[in-house]
């Protein structure tokens, strides 16, 4: 009679043992084995030694990672305009940040004793395409309560620093360089100089 009361007791513990058993092994496989996102991939050597000192003095190559599934690819820009570095708003802050327009802002607002301004004028909000470039279009000007006068106008880079002038007598763009270099725009004092 106690051997019928064993075998179910038997029959638990037992059951019980193979639970523990497959759950050491589930956590030992989980801890050992690479994550999914980490995937090994080995890459065959192109070329085996020939003995087996060659083969003890080879360096092996560390395997490659492979991509997770998850992970953004992204596509490269395209190649015919550079990514914009600054907002119009950028480009209008550097455009008057030149010494050249401080001195003439200073100089408009001390010959009109505070009547007149030195501003810019974005005279055509539409970005301009320049040697695969976008540039801002903006023009220096003298503000008054009944009309702006234009001093000059400037093209601003929307993918670098680059600052270019708009030369009204040549009808060509130029550098900035030389612009300083033929126009002396730290000499002018008046929108006719």
């Amino acid at each position: 009679m106690e051997s019928s009361k064993q075998a179910p007791r038997k029959l638990v513990i037992a059951g019980l043992a193979l639970t523990v058993i497959a759950l050491g092994a589930a956590a030992y496989l989980a801890t050992t084995s690479a994550p999914q996102a980490q995937r090994t991939i080995k890459v065959p050597v192109a070329s085996a030694p020939a003995s087996a000192s060659a083969s003890a003095s080879a360096v092996k190559a560390p395997p490659l990672q492979a991509r997770h599934k998850d992970e953004k690819i992204t596509d490269p820009a395209p190649p015919g305009e550079p990514p914009a570095v600054r907002s119009k708003e950028q480009g209008a802050a550097a455009l008057m940040a030149l010494p050249e327009l401080q001195a003439w802002s200073a100089i408009i607002e001390k010959n009109s004793n505070g009547k007149a301004h030195g501003g810019l004028l974005e005279y055509d909000p539409t970005p301009r395409k320049l040697n695969g470039k976008t540039y801002w279009q903006f023009s220096f000007v003298e503000n008054t309560a009944e009309s702006a006068m234009r001093w000059e106008s400037f093209l601003v880079s929307a993918n670098d620093d680059e600052i270019l002038v708009e030369d009204a007598s040549s009808d060509e763009v130029i550098s900035l360089a030389r612009w300083r270099r033929e126009k002396h725009p730290s000499k002018r004092t008046a929108i006719d100089n």
